[in-house]
């Protein structure tokens, strides 16, 4: 892992609240291009979940890291 996703994810597990790409890239001091191709990586490596709202992209870290069951799970 390089250095910018562990900043990644300390100021995520620093955060009381889910964050921006804008307010992890400013707090981390990097670009706002280079925080999202590296939140973008971690989510894809099921480290961070993300959800676009609008123009906006909300991330955080996910406490409970469980496979969350459906109905779909007990159907026949």
């Amino acid at each position: 892992m390089n250095p910018t996703k562990s900043k990644i994810l300390e100021a995520l597990n620093e955060a009381a609240e889910p964050m921006s790409i804008g307010e992890i890239a400013k707090a981390i001091d990097v670009s706002w291009a280079t925080a999202k191709t590296n939140i973008l990586e971690l989510s894809q490596d099921k480290l961070l979940n993300i959800k676009k709202f609008g123009k906006n992209w909300i991330i955080w870290v996910d406490a409970s890291n469980e496979t969350m069951e459906t109905c779909s799970k007990y159907r026949r």
